[in-house]
């Protein structure tokens, strides 16, 4: 559809919703024959417009985002929420990690000293620092340490015979014979030797003071150019352990070695491929100084709250309704569609959770009216009623971001947070089919699902685990009974075909209607949820009690893709020789782009079986093998 079609198309919604006195009223009665029409209307006129294009995907941090949380706080306002919470409003403020850039100029340098004189390179045009390593100035004597690659298994050794403590070393990129079948460096693949990490981390080993990383012929050669790569590249720094890592044009590095009375780089390289031996020496007379300083931006985001206060003795008591309202803009970090720019609406992902919480909110605040005004008619105390938190939460997609910080910045206690309800990805429902986590997180949990689904003729994938890759995984953490609905992952997951043309508005509303039945039990019974320790199955590396199969890694938390922080010392991917650094992209060849995908193929794994690991190091693939353990 057009965009001046579609906005047309959400602006008549928009009004009807909007208006007063008629079906699409937020807080009307509605007659059982109505129900369904109206829900699915509001359901269709709320996720339209926050799937529509002039959101532009609703990134952290764009004005698309801004307009959706404008709209989910003036749903709030309009339903009848206590909305005053924060500052006199709705908007939980903080602030998560943007794009790495550049830091000022002047601390960003490199220098060289020699008996031909001082040569200052220009930034950007002869070097340029990557995120891989970490801030900070260097100085110190250059050595030239062929591929800086350590292989005891392969008898190889760059570093051998080389004392680099407090020196800076010159690295290329990639590996011996990388183009030959037989090489014994994987043959034509890249070996675990060949990536940015790699290398990095063993020049930090030797006590190199800096890194310098040049390319390597074939890579020339494959670009048609001799380019400095992007800051980020290679990587991003994952702890202080990390050197000062730059990048120089080859054309720079060849003079200096031969200024020095050395070979030029490509004789360097021609004799290493030829002997499959280290040709590495120190600089005669050659010194290297510089700094380094990338910055870590700051992204300001916001949860949207609000309260929908009980009364009576359970007042003080709290369930927490959410769903996030974040998606990844125009690709880039997080997108299934490498190089596009095109929107990624996320209608399913996850316009249609926010739709529903929308909805639930209504339907929720409307029944605390009419049993109020039901008390107040017949002149009797209305039964107590547990009062309700509605969030939309931001930065799920750079993981789970808002949850946490709600978690550990909370507006109510969370020792009277008795549940917590999510809702993610609930557009794309097919045969009545829902997936619900989290029944095993309370002792009454797994019942009230059946109870509640049965009326409603949905089938149910019961999963009893907490941990997961959704905002609900941040309450089970802090030990809050969780319920998280799914209808489940297709093709246009992360995508721009992620559309609202796809979603199943009938199915959304049978998602609204069991939410509502399961929060009208919890905010009302007397009992409180009995809190249950379930199996992590989606929490990798988490010690539980039951084994299930692990990796033993810790991932980064901001981000979707399975990237690699954190490698358990003899764990599964120790074992295999997964780094920090490294992201995950396969498990036995069935591809992964996303942390849900490779919690679910654990999952499908047993204690003890083997497994192919396929990883991404800085720009190549790895294949790797290992044997799952328990935890």
């Amino acid at each position: 559809m057009p965009n001046s079609r579609r906005w047309s198309v959400i602006v008549c919604l928009g009004s009807m919703l909007l208006a007063t006195g008629n079906l699409l009223s937020e807080r009307e009665p509605l007659r059982a024959e109505d129900r369904v029409t109206t829900t699915t209307s509001r359901l269709a006129a709320d996720l339209m417009f926050l799937a529509s294009d002039e959101l532009a995907g609703r990134d952290v941090g764009s004005p698309g985002i801004a307009l959706a949380g404008e709209y989910i706080a003036g749903r709030f306002q309009r339903l009848g929420l206590v909305t005053d919470l924060f500052d006199g409003g709705p908007y939980q403020d903080f602030k998560i990690p943007g794009p790495a850039t550049l830091g000022a100029p002047e601390r960003n340098s490199l220098r060289f000293e020699g008996a031909a004189g001082t040569s200052q390179l220009s930034l950007e045009d002869e070097f340029t620092p990557v995120s891989l390593g970490r801030n900070g100035a260097f100085s110190g004597e250059v050595v030239f340490v062929g591929y800086g690659i350590t292989a005891p298994e392969l008898n190889y050794d760059d570093y051998a015979n080389m004392d680099v403590r407090g020196k800076v070393v010159i690295v290329l990129r990639k590996e011996p014979r990388q183009n030959d079948p037989s090489s014994p460096f994987d043959g034509t693949q890249p070996s675990q030797h060949a990536f940015f990490s790699s290398k990095e981390l063993n020049a930090a080993m030797h006590g190199a003071a800096a890194l310098i990383f040049v390319n390597d012929q074939t890579t020339v050669a494959r670009s048609g150019a001799d380019q400095l790569p992007k800051l980020t590249a290679a990587g991003s720094a994952i702890n202080d352990q990390q050197i000062p890592t730059l990048y120089c044009l080859r054309s720079t590095v060849d003079k200096l070695l031969q200024s020095a009375g050395g070979e030029s780089l490509h004789a360097l390289e021609m004799a290493i491929d030829r002997d499959i031996a280290p040709h590495s020496y120190a600089l005669a007379g050659i010194h290297a100084s510089g700094e380094t300083h990338i910055v870590q931006s700051q992204t300001p985001v916001r949860n949207v709250v609000g309260l929908l206060p009980g009364h009576g003795s359970l007042a003080v008591q709290y369930v927490v309704i959410g769903a996030h309202y974040d998606h990844v803009g125009t690709g880039g970090v997080g997108s299934l569609a490498p190089g596009t720019i095109e929107i990624h609406n996320g209608a399913d992902d996850n316009a249609s959770g926010t739709a529903v919480l929308l909805e639930v909110a209504r339907r929720l605040a409307n029944e605390a009216s009419a049993s109020a005004a039901e008390a107040a008619e017949k002149k009797v105390q209305a039964a107590g009623r547990r009062s309700i938190i509605f969030i939309a939460f931001t930065g799920e997609e750079r993981g789970l971001l808002g949850s946490k910080y709600f978690v550990r910045n909370p507006r109510w206690p969370l020792e009277r947070t008795v549940a917590m309800l999510n809702m993610d990805m609930v557009g794309r429902m097919e045969g009545n089919s829902l997936t619900v986590y989290g029944t095993g997180t309370a002792e009454q949990f797994d019942s009230l699902v059946d109870r509640t689904s049965a009326p409603l003729g949905l089938a149910i994938d019961k999963q009893p685990a907490g941990f997961g890759p959704s905002d609900h995984a941040s309450f089970y953490e802090a030990n809050i009974p969780v319920l998280h609905f799914f209808t489940g992952l297709h093709n246009d997951y992360h995508r721009p075909s992620d559309d609202y043309d796809k979603i199943n508005f009938p199915g959304m509303a049978m998602v609204t209607d069991i939410v509502t039945s399961i929060a009208s039990e919890l905010v009302s019974s007397p009992y409180s949820p009995e809190l249950l320790q379930t199996s992590a199955v989606a929490h990798i590396g988490r010690p539980v009690p039951s084994q299930r199969a692990i990796l033993g890694v810790r991932l980064d938390a901001q981000r979707s893709v399975p990237t690699v922080v954190d490698v358990s010392p003899g764990g599964a991917a120790s074992l295999a020789g997964i780094r920090a650094g490294d992201i995950i992209s396969a498990i036995d060849e069935q591809p992964i782009s996303h942390v849900s995908e490779l919690h679910r193929q654990l999952e499908l794994r047993i204690v003890g079986g083997n497994v192919t690991i396929t990883i991404l190091r800085g720009d190549e693939n790895l294949r790797l093998t290992t044997t799952l353990q328990g935890g």
